[in-house]
């Protein structure tokens, strides 16, 4: 857990250290305000997001000779909070807030062995409290970390069983305490030129790991524990923000622009570029596997790490928009599961291998600060996996999959507290790919048994730092004063 934590800690701190600018030659200028900008107060907030959790289970070796597994699950959600933040100097806002998620991302318990069966389990709400930390990369636009305590519902549900008649199987809902960690960027609505005073934008990544609770399996009055779960929750969300600002002043800056332009040359993001940086997955992948009983449905489950490399084009056509297109590759260690129905035996391939090609675009929140959305081609490739010792013969083949991904993320010059870096910037990247269905055979070498057909259709959810190296970034580095 700690590793985790830590790991996630790091990774999303890198985006507010890469946010806060504070770079010495000055090409712009604040323009005149008609109000300070003041972020202290309290506020409310609501919108909606898309979820995965990757759940470690193990059944209780004594009742059934059933391998570790790790399922999984996915889904939408809404969420509402609020909380009270404090400016405690120019660029640095610190504040707690409390907030829940209230959804359906449905995955699976798997008991294939031997009843034949599964359960679909939803993670129906989240609840969390914690604290944040923010650096303002303009008067009006936060980039911040947060962390703090999580709890998890997952609800009950009926064994779906291949044997007819069914078992009249069904399991308890889950209650989960454990810890998250995130960050996001908040912005009011006015860097689009909308005027909307104590209206503000915010989205947020976050990854809350639970403690492992037995799940409990019941059969009218009889009850008893058959397992446990141990789930990992990866969400990303956009809410509307209303903030009370608390001695009056709306917490934004009003219609006036946030820079003038000063003699020297205007910035220039048109041109070619590399990246390298890692990053944290979470996936998911529906299987389907032919048996004796008829075909039986699971979402499994995948988490790790990878590495990333990439480089691509940008052009500038406007002041304040950028375009671009790009090609990527991330090579890692996101690992499932994959069950061989009626053994209680499991593989454990790994998705070591996706890469991309697409197109961006973004609004610049600053001179040196590109905030995008991307979309584009996408190809994973999952390796070939053995099943446990004493069915050694059986493998999971090597697959590829194509298919397609969207997402966003922010990129910044690297010029941090005056440390001068031409050239060199950071970008923290989410991106969600879905991938087609495909079938493939469980194969006994020896040739002794028929293949096991299985067909798998992956999703799969990153989030990612990198530097990126600009090679036209022209005349000195930008500066944002304030």
């Amino acid at each position: 857990m700690k590793k985790l934590l830590l790991g996630s800690t790091a990774l999303i701190a890198l985006t507010v250290a890469a946010n806060a600018a504070d770079l010495s030659p000055k090409t712009y200028t604040k323009a005149p305000l008609t109000a300070q900008a003041n972020w202290t107060g309290f506020y409310l907030f609501g919108g909606a997001g898309y979820g995965m959790w990757a759940a470690d289970q193990q059944v209780d070796p004594n009742l059934l000779p059933m391998d570790p597994l790790r399922t999984g699950g996915r889904g939408w959600f809404g969420t509402v909070g609020g909380g009270y933040d404090w400016q405690f100097s120019s660029n640095w806002v610190g504040g707690i807030f409390a907030d829940a998620q209230f959804g359906s991302m449905k995955g699976t318990y798997d008991m294939s062995f031997p009843y034949s069966a599964t359960a679909a389990p939803k993670n129906t709400a989240n609840y969390a409290a914690g604290a944040r930390l923010g650096y303002l990369i303009a008067p009006n636009a936060l980039s911040y970390v947060n962390a703090g305590y999580s709890h998890a519902e997952f609800s009950g549900s009926t064994l779906s069983s291949q044997i007819v008649p069914p078992f009249a199987f069904s399991t308890a809902k889950l209650n989960l305490d454990g810890w998250f960690v995130g960050g996001g960027v908040e912005n009011s609505l006015d860097l689009f030129g909308i005027s909307t005073p104590g209206l503000f934008m915010k989205t947020e990544y976050r990854l809350a790991e639970y403690g492992r609770k037995n799940f409990i399996l019941t059969e009218g009055p009889l009850t008893g524990p058959l397992g446990s779960f141990k789930p990992y929750v990866q969400t990303i969300s956009t809410s509307l923000v209303y903030r009370f600002n608390s001695n009056g002043i709306p917490a934004r800056i009003a219609s006036a622009p946030l820079y003038t332009k000063a003699p020297a040359a205007p910035p220039n993001w048109t041109g070619f570029y590399l990246s390298g940086g890692g990053g944290y997955g979470l996936l998911t992948n529906d299987q389907s596997v032919s048996s004796i009983f008829g075909p039986l449905d699971a979402r499994m489950g995948g988490r790790g790490w990878f590495g990333t490399v990439g480089g691509g084009y940008d052009w500038q056509f406007a002041p304040s928009w950028v375009g671009g297109v790009f090609a990527d590759a991330q090579f890692g260690d996101i690992k499932t599961s994959a069950d061989l129905v009626g053994t209680g035996r499991a593989a454990w391939p790994k998705n070591d291998l996706s890469y991309a090609i697409g197109v961006r675009a973004g609004y610049l929140v600053a001179p040196n600060v590109l905030s995008y959305v991307n979309g584009g081609y996408s190809h994973a490739e999952f390796t070939k996996a053995d099943f446990s010792p004493d069915l050694t013969s059986f493998t999971l083949p090597k697959t590829k999959y194509d298919g397609w991904f969207l997402g966003g993320g922010v990129e910044n010059s690297l010029d941090i507290f005056g440390l001068s870096a031409p050239g060199w910037f950071m970008k923290t990247e989410y991106r969600l790919a879905e991938y087609g269905r495909k079938s493939v055979g469980v194969v006994d070498p020896t040739g002794v048994e028929p293949p096991l057909p299985y067909s798998f259709k992956p999703y799969v959810q990153t989030v990612s730092t990198s530097l990126v190296y600009r090679f036209n970034w022209s005349g000195a580095p930008i500066s944002a004063k304030y």
